[in-house]
C-alpha cells in the first residue's frame, strides 16, 4: 500500500511545522489555578497570556463616571427649587442657576444611555465575532505565528 503525502491543512504557512495548536487550548495549557491554606489564585504562562480570550464588556463603569455626576446635578436642581420656592425673595440661588444643574443632569444621564447603548452593541455585535475568532485562531509552536483557520 502506498500512501500518498498530503499537504496538511493545518501547517504553519511561516516555518512549515505541523506543530501548531488552537488558541483555546494553548491557553488551558498555560493556565493554573492554585490554592493554599491562606491564597489562592491563578498563574498563566507567557504564551497563554498572549492567547488571552477576548471578554465583553462590563456594564459597571458609565454607573461609576456618570452616576455621580447624575446625583450631583440633581440633587442641587432639587435643593435650588426647593429653595426658589421657599424663600423667593432671598434665595442665593437663581433661576438660570437652577436650569443649568437641571440641564446638566439631563446631559449627564444622556451620556450614560449612550454609554450603556454602545456597551450594550459592541457586547451583541463585535464581541461574538471576535470569540469566534478567537475560537478558530491557531498558534505555531515553533515561530509563534497566529493563524485563522475557519473550518
Amino acid at each position: 500500500m502506498a500512501s500518498v503525502s498530503q499537504l496538511n491543512p493545518y501547517q504553519c504557512d511561516q516555518c512549515g511545522t505541523t506543530n501548531i495548536v488552537a488558541a483555546p487550548v494553548l491557553y488551558q495549557q498555560g493556565t493554573n489555578t492554585y490554592s493554599t491554606r491562606f491564597h489562592s489564585g491563578t498563574t498563566q504562562s507567557f504564551s497563554a497570556q498572549a492567547v488571552t480570550p477576548p471578554r465583553p464588556r462590563g456594564y459597571l463603569r458609565p454607573f461609576l463616571v456618570w452616576g455621580p455626576a447624575i446625583i450631583i446635578f440633581f440633587v442641587w436642581t432639587v435643593v435650588g427649587i426647593s429653595s426658589l420656592y421657599e424663600h423667593p425673595m432671598t434665595s442665593t440661588l437663581r433661576p438660570s442657576a437652577v436650569t443649568i444643574f437641571l440641564f446638566l443632569g439631563a446631559a449627564s444621564l444622556v451620556g450614560m444611555a449612550f454609554s450603556l447603548r454602545s456597551i450594550a452593541r459592541y457586547n451583541r455585535e463585535v464581541y461574538p465575532r471576535l470569540h469566534w475568532n478567537w475560537e478558530h485562531t491557531y498558534v505555531c509552536r515553533r515561530c509563534g505565528k497566529f493563524r485563522l483557520i475557519p473550518s
